[in-house]
């Protein structure tokens, strides 16, 4: 996190920076603790769920201090502050999704995602959705929620390429992992959701289907929405 570093000094920054590292350690989740799985929540944790993602602001919730630091140093929006002053991170845990998930296997009822899968590149996205099958119970449901390429292509034009393949790449991030790897269709979800073991994947729509809280969960109508039946 090279930000750290600029914020308070290399040394400092190492320093956190180790301890960010020490909360990847492994942990213990009752079959019964949660409603599901949530990745790549972000800002968007929902009570009752495991709400996890990467994001460095898991860490620095831990410092309360330091958000107002980065704020007043202009490298913090005025938004991000209040949802830390909020407690929203303190409420989100570190997993990395391109790793095995440190859950026992049939742990979950139900694994959610949103606009998660494009940051992923197609390797890393299947290992993905393999951990979530794992660690989803018998019958268990797999959401996931991406742009729909159909969609997206549908939207080209040859007076505006430039706008397009800003949305596409989404370069006007300058963080990597925020740039978009690769896109699905409808057919090519579902082929990717049964190809990794699930028995039934079906399209639904916006705040419709089988997984919990989709009132609360979906929160982008005009992405692709699959679901998986384990």
């Amino acid at each position: 996190m090279p930000l750290l570093e600029r914020a308070f000094g290399k040394r400092l920054g190492e320093d956190l920076n180790l301890c960010y590292n020490q909360r990847k350690a492994k942990f213990n989740v009752s079959q019964h603790a949660y409603r599901g799985l949530h990745l790549g929540s972000f800002n968007q944790p929902l009570d009752g769920w495991l709400n996890t993602d990467i994001t460095p602001h898991i860490f620095l919730a831990r410092f309360p201090w330091t958000a107002h630091i980065l704020f007043y140093a202009g490298k913090m929006p005025r938004e991000r502050l209040a949802e830390h002053q909020r407690g929203v991170f303190r409420r989100v845990r570190y997993l990395n999704v391109s790793k095995r998930f440190p859950f026992r296997d049939s742990t979950f009822p139900a694994v959610f995602s949103s606009h998660m899968l494009e940051h992923l590149s197609p390797s890393v996205a299947h290992q993905c959705l393999m951990e979530s099958y794992r660690v989803l119970q018998p019958n268990g449901i797999c959401r996931v929620v991406i742009p729909d390429l159909d969609k997206l292509i549908a939207s080209y034009s040859p007076q505006h390429p430039d706008d397009f393949l800003e949305s596409f790449y989404y370069d006007g991030s300058s963080n990597p992992k925020n740039r978009h790897h690769w896109y699905y269709n409808e057919k090519s979800l579902i082929a990717l959701l049964r190809k990794t073991g699930f028995r039934e994947a079906y399209r639904c729509t916006y705040r419709q289907g089988r997984c919990p809280d989709l009132e609360k969960l979906d929160n982008r109508p005009e992405s692709l929405f699959v679901e998986a039946i384990k």
